[in-house]
């Protein structure tokens, strides 16, 4: 815990010590300013990362802006999508299976 780890569109982890597992499920929707390009605004990519904490299970969503990060919380812990990539680029759509999001998860407390 507490390191980055990579997660690809379908795959899933199991944090060690802890019966947290996380599921990268999907990118809905990426608005990022594409690379090498001035946009108005930064836009975000939103995806989907389902936590499984014992039986119990959660969609978590984030809004990662072009360069930065988002963190969620679950129970103790706070999962931080510290990058997507590929970096959006005019003229070239992402196909799902090439976003790889890099996580770190932290706990709160014993």
């Amino acid at each position: 815990m507490d390191e980055p780890f990579s997660l690809r569109v379908g795959e899933a982890s199991s944090l060690d010590e802890t019966d947290l597992r996380l599921h990268f499920v999907e990118v809905p929707r990426d608005s990022r300013c594409p690379k090498g390009t001035n946009c108005l605004v930064p836009g975000e990519a939103r995806l989907v990362v389902r936590a499984e904490l014992g039986s119990r299970r959660v969609e978590l969503l984030f809004k990662v802006p072009p360069g930065g990060s988002d963190t969620q919380t679950v129970d103790r812990f706070k999962v931080t999508v510290t990058s997507l990539e590929p970096q959006t680029e005019a003229e070239r759509r992402i196909e799902v299976s090439d976003y790889v999001a890099t996580l770190r998860v932290t706990a709160e407390g014993p």
